[in-house]
């Protein structure tokens, strides 16, 4: 067994965000840092011995404490990652309002983002990802999600009735490219990487490609980006 400094772990532990199933723009998550660390014989080991919940006025946020401890000296090293927890997003059917997830998935899904932060921060593992980019939260946060994995599964109904009823139209490729053309300019000005503001969007929106936004949620999120472009002008001065 190999018997790393935490400097020599944190270089071996550099991993790249990758592009999974489909996914347009890569990403990295929890899973694929610790399954990285696992292939390493590193002599040290990774716990998770502090995850809490926080309530700071009326929001509550998620803590994770990640906790490196070299077995050949007993040497602790430890990092915190914070998610703050949303309502739980919420989809539009022809029944009604349906929420993506039952509300301790939910927690459980952000505590997923928060252990990330808290390995990325432990192991210094570079490059912005998709929640790290402070794009400011609208206040319909929570109430505008179409997403994908829902509208997968209405594709797949007992009959051809339901399939038929549960059939969700797309925007056209005008409608992508002015969506594009949004995510550049707020790029732009913030001087942040295309990738990193798209995979911001297409996180908030439960969505893994701008094809799939619904032609019903086109509005919504074209406004949501609109008044991200008119925030961050406003913070440079113009």
């Amino acid at each position: 067994m190999a018997d790393l400094t935490f400097a020599e772990l944190q270089r071996k532990m550099q991993i790249e965000k990758q592009t999974k199933q489909g996914v347009k723009y890569p990403f990295r998550t929890a899973e694929d840092i610790n399954n990285k660390f696992k292939s390493l014989d590193s002599g040290w080991s990774v716990s998770f011995p502090e995850d809490d919940i926080i309530q700071k006025g009326d929001k509550l946020y998620y803590k994770a404490v990640a906790v490196a401890k070299r077995e050949s000296d007993g040497t602790i090293e430890k990092a915190i990652g914070w998610a703050r927890e949303e309502d739980v997003p919420i989809f539009h059917t022809q029944k009604g309002d349906v929420k993506q997830m039952q509300d301790p998935q939910w927690t459980g899904a952000v505590g997923s983002y928060a252990r990330k932060y808290a390995l990325q921060g432990l192991f210094a593992i570079g490059g912005e990802d998709v929640d790290e980019y402070p794009v400011e939260e609208s206040q319909e946060q929570g109430q505008n999600n179409q997403q994908q994995k829902p509208n997968n599964q209405q594709q797949k109904p007992n009959n051809q009735q339901a399939q038929g009823q549960n059939q969700v139209r797309y925007i056209d490729n005008i409608q992508y490219q002015e969506i594009i053309k949004n995510v550049e300019e707020i790029a732009t000005i913030k001087g942040a990487p295309f990738d990193t503001v798209a995979n911001f969007v297409l996180s908030k929106y439960q969505i893994d490609d701008f094809h799939k936004v619904p032609v019903d949620g086109y509005n919504i999120v074209m406004d949501y980006l609109t008044k991200q472009i008119q925030k961050a002008y406003e913070k440079q001065g113009v």
